[in-house]
């Protein structure tokens, strides 16, 4: 069932915050920290994955020399929902949007190595019939992703009885470990549903139970498993999105803490290859929102050069959920990260 005449209510605003923070908490635990009854908060996450308004996923965050860029694509006439739907279906595309401005679509992509990406841009976007022109941006440092984005619908004593006996993790990461078989089947597995249960989890790698959570701690705290809970955007308060191509001094801390502190800012990266230097994605209440950040820019990052803006007029694919028109999940491209990259063949 999907059911686009969904409305979300404070209730599923605020349990999508908990997931927001805590992908994997159970029912009791959210239940206490929202004061509800565990069934209730379990049947509204039910009403909402029916109606495919929300999920939680999980995606690998590479090997060590992994990269990711930001590919602007410019499309032949009357190709470019057919390009974006085609690209969609590419693992190592995580995100496509159809933005305003100069460009028709903006791709994020996440590959193994620079290799990887010359390989993709030269024999497999190139040979795409729809492309007509791409400018690549590679992501030097992440600042910010969605991942670390939040609605901000708890209190402060909701958020207090969330983390309520909530081991820490540890203040330095351990060293990250090359994925096995195993790790990258249990990545893909919680890639199509963040909250697959542990002993699921166990029946599909033939694994412990004790085994598979030990696996999953170990590749969260390494920085090597990202878990987050999503949502329609057009049933939040924030549906409209906008990318900031700005310049900035690499040193500048003070103005990429100025960008962060701007309410919807989702995503904020330096890029390099391009007039640009940073890359700056932000969820809005509406199109004349535009104005007010570039206002408030102006007035407290003076150091800001703004290259343009681009809105986002359709989400196409969010993170490896390919979106439709309302942008609710569809359907789900497996993020195979490690392997790689080229057109798929089915």
């Amino acid at each position: 069932m999907q059911d686009h005449d969904i409305v979300l209510d404070e209730l599923d605003l605020a349990l999508i915050n908990c997931l927001e923070i805590a992908p994997r908490a159970t029912w009791q635990r959210i239940g206490a920290a929202l004061e509800v009854d565990p069934v209730t908060v379990a049947r509204r996450w039910r009403r909402l994955g029916q109606a495919r308004a929300a999920w939680v996923g999980g995606r690998a965050t590479g090997v060590p020399d992994a990269c990711q860029a930001i590919v602007l694509v410019n499309c032949a006439n009357g190709t470019v929902n057919d390009t974006a739907q085609r690209l969609a279906r590419w693992p190592h595309v995580l995100s496509v949007e159809h933005i305003s401005g100069g460009h028709d679509l903006s791709l994020l992509i996440a590959v193994p190595s620079l290799g990887a990406l010359s390989r993709l841009l030269l024999e497999s976007l190139s040979a795409v019939p729809g492309v007509a022109a791409t400018s690549t941006m590679l992501v030097t440092r992440v600042y910010r992703m969605g991942d670390q984005w939040q609605l901000n619908a708890l209190d402060a004593a909701q958020r207090a009885r969330l983390m309520d006996g909530v081991r820490p993790w540890p203040a330095r990461s351990p060293a990250p470990r090359p994925l096995d078989a195993a790790d990258r089947t249990l990545v893909l597995r919680l890639g199509h549903d963040g909250r697959t249960p542990l002993a699921e989890l166990a029946h599909e790698t033939g694994l412990s139970i004790s085994t598979v959570r030990r696996r999953l701690d170990g590749m969260i705290t390494a920085g090597q498993l990202v878990l987050r809970c999503d949502l329609a955007l057009s049933l939040s308060n924030w549906p409209v999105g906008m990318w900031l191509w700005a310049r900035a001094d690499p040193n500048d801390r003070t103005t990429v803490e100025a960008l962060l502190r701007i309410p919807g800012a989702r995503v904020c990266m330096r890029v390099s290859g391009g007039e640009p230097n940073l890359a700056v994605g932000f969820s809005l209440p509406s199109v004349h929102e535009v104005l007010v950040v570039e206002s408030r820019l102006s007035a407290e990052a003076p150091r800001l050069t703004i290259v343009g803006t681009s809105l986002v007029l359709r989400f196409i694919k969010r993170m490896g959920h390919v979106l439709d028109s309302a942008g609710h999940s569809a359907t789900m491209v497996p993020m195979t990260l490690w392997a790689d990259p080229g057109e798929p063949t089915v």
